[in-house]
This record gives structure tokens, sequence and C-alpha cells, in this order.
């Protein structure tokens, strides 16, 4: 499949999302924890790239690579989510463009060495990245970090 194929795709499967909601949570003082009001941010960011990009350099993704991100999410939502499909449309949507069309990682990084994902010398690097790529049906399959040497592991 052509990527503005999938990246029109995706468009028409989030253009009903409440993504107010989303943005929200990122002031919202009922939300203290700050990793979900960096995720907040970072996906209600996405969200808007998504749609405000045309892509002018088509380039082709392998179907089987779509479906088999599409299926982990649901086994992901399935087990620990069952019956929330709103959010697992959302979540495989930000996925698919994140993995195969920007080629960002997954999770929101900074360019701070000490966080769990960062970004340093033109690549993307997690730290959960070694262990979490374990993890029955784990998207660190498809996401663009790199794990993080051993070295770097107790900077």
């Amino acid at each position: 499949m052509k990527a503005s194929k999938l990246l029109s795709m995706i468009k028409k499967d989030l253009k009903n999302y409440p993504i107010d909601y989303l943005r929200n949570k990122v002031t919202d003082p009922r939300y203290t924890d700050p990793l979900t009001k960096k995720l907040a941010k970072y996906n209600s960011d996405v969200y808007d790239e998504i749609f405000s990009l045309e892509i002018t350099d088509d380039f082709e993704i392998k179907d089987g690579i779509i479906k088999n991100i599409r299926s982990d999410i649901g086994f992901y939502f399935d087990r620990y989510a069952g019956g929330d499909d709103e959010n697992k449309r959302f979540t495989e949507n930000i996925s698919l463009y994140l993995a195969l069309i920007a080629k960002r990682p997954l999770h929101p990084f900074s360019e701070d060495k000490n966080d769990d994902v960062y970004f340093e010398n033109g690549g993307y690097y997690c730290r959960a990245r070694i262990t979490a790529i374990h993890d029955e049906r784990s998207l660190c399959r498809y996401c663009i970090c790199r794990n993080v040497s051993f070295s770097d592991m107790f900077f």
C-alpha cells in the first residue's frame, strides 16, 4: 500500500476522535502524572500533524506490516482494555503513522539522555526496549528506537 493511501485511511479513521479530551489532559490539574501529560501532548501533537500532512514523496508500505501492527494492538486491547474500541482505533492509527510514515518513536521522546526515550546523534533510543521487546506481540518490533547500549543504561 502506498503511504499516501495509509495516511488517507488514518485521517478517515481519526476524523471523529474527541481530540479535545486528550488535549485538555495536558493542562487539567486532575491529571497529576507527568507521563500522562507528556503522552497526551505527544499524541495530540501527532494527531494535528497527521491532519496537516500531505505526502509528496510517496513510498510503498508492506500490507503485512500494517496487518501485523493492527493485530498486535488488537491483542493488547483485547487482553488489557476490552471494549475500549475508541482508544484502540486511536492507538492503532497513531502507531501506524509514527512507525510507518513519520518513522518516529511510539512514545514521547526528548533530547535529554536521562529520559527513557531520547534522540541523540541522529537516532532514537529507548531504555525499556531491550526488555519490552520480549513481551508477547510487543509493538517495540515496529518502533524506530534502538536499544540503549549497556554502558549508557546507567548514565
